[in-house]
């Protein structure tokens, strides 16, 4: 007797966002503003494991309707789709910070030159670096400034000294929201020979990326952001470039052409984006990642990046007619789902913390960043939780 596959939920295509927000528990009683943080888990990811723990208690890895190649084919095939890329030149990983460590201990980098990261970059596109010190390398890093064009100027100035080695750019920064012109961005490092690493992780699945014309030799990503995965989850990308002649530092079990036979010990690798699976994998956390994005792609990518813009600019219109002010005044016309606010009308009444704690009070969640109160709308948030909040602040305000 044949195992028998399990029929597959389906995600219902949403031609209007009304009542999608049911399919995220968490905004049954509170509202999540923090998707650019992380990210709760849908009914629709819960449905798919589900089902994916009745077939492993029945079959073991086995299960006939979740077999490994079949779900890493499926999400390298939405990242693909995402970043217009090749399948082959994603991998898949723990966290950012793993991907970069990985990446930045496998590569050389001549002594004398310099790697530049973003002011106020997040620590996972730090940290990773910093052994270059040791050895001769410089860590510096590029001022924001006010505006994107502003960061731009300094990017260039930066790279026309001629000792760039790697630029690792997180194109959307995690505190104030500002987006930047990767097409410049990309097209000044080639112009100066500098290889262009990116921390997607507040990019991908927010802002467009096209890795067909952006010339990326590397990225990573964390899942659990705008893309609705696990925590503990991430995403690599190598270019088919850097992969040529590209062996990873660590060699794992799973390192090796067919590794499901263990003996004799082999010494041909995997393919470059394949060595960063390193050995056995949570595959529940695939299962969960590959319904997230089977739930986005039903939506339509593109179509849920302007969801969130739109959601944003509802947000962003509330707190405009409440006297605040948004990071993002400066730059009006770059889309953007992260809202950071800066100040209000009245500056004794723009306190972060305090604000924050009274919003989550009435549970509704927003962070505090660079003494920004920052918000991160997704596809869950529908306008009444825009009212919701209005109101809240409504009332933060009137108090004495």
């Amino acid at each position: 007797m044949s195992p028998n596959h399990t029929e597959l939920p389906s995600f219902p295509p949403f031609h209007s966002w009304k009542g999608i927000s049911l399919y995220f528990p968490v905004q049954n009683d509170s509202v999540w503003l923090n998707y650019c943080g992380t990210t709760p888990v849908s009914t629709y990811a819960t449905q798919m494991m589900n089902l994916y723990f009745q077939e492993y208690a029945r079959f073991g890895i086995f299960a006939p309707s979740f077999a490994e190649p079949t779900i890493k084919a499926a999400i390298r095939g939405y990242i693909a789709e995402i970043l217009h890329c090749d399948p082959s030149e994603i991998g898949i990983v723990h966290n950012t910070s793993e991907g970069m460590n990985l990446y930045s201990h496998s590569i050389q980098i001549p002594k004398g030159k310099r790697i530049l990261v973003l002011e106020n970059e997040y620590p996972s596109n730090v940290y990773p670096w910093e052994h270059w010190k040791e050895k001769g390398v410089g860590l510096e890093f590029i001022p924001v400034g006010k505006t994107p064009d502003e960061f731009l100027l300094n990017l260039k100035n930066e790279l026309e000294k001629g000792d760039v080695s790697i630029l690792s750019l997180s194109p959307v920064h995690w505190c104030t929201g500002v987006v930047f012109d990767m097409d410049v961005v990309s097209k000044l490092c080639e112009t100066h020979h500098t290889k262009l690493v990116i921390d997607g992780s507040q990019a991908v699945g927010h802002i467009p990326l096209d890795f067909g014309k952006l010339k990326v030799a590397f990225c990573a990503f964390a899942a659990w952001k705008w893309l609705l995965g696990p925590l503990g989850l991430g995403v690599v990308y190598l270019s088919k470039e850097e992969s040529k002649g590209f062996q990873l530092i660590f060699k794992g079990q799973a390192s090796v052409v067919n590794d499901s036979s263990y003996f004799p010990y082999r010494d041909e690798w995997k393919p470059a984006a394949d060595q960063f699976e390193q050995s056995t994998i949570n595959f529940n956390d695939w299962i969960y990642f590959y319904a997230s994005l089977k739930m986005l792609s039903t939506l339509g990518f593109s179509r849920v990046r302007e969801r969130i813009y739109e959601v944003a600019g509802m947000f962003k219109d509330a707190l405009h007619e409440l006297g605040f002010t948004l990071e993002s005044d400066a730059f009006p016309n770059v889309k953007t789902g992260i809202i950071a606010i800066t100040g209000h009308k009245n500056p004794s009444k723009f306190q972060p913390e305090a604000i924050q704690a009274f919003l989550k009070q009435r549970k509704i969640t927003a962070a505090v960043r660079l003494g920004r109160l920052r918000m991160a709308p997704h596809i869950a948030i529908e306008e009444e939780h825009v009212a919701r909040v209005k109101e809240t602040l409504k009332e933060y305000l009137s108090q004495s």
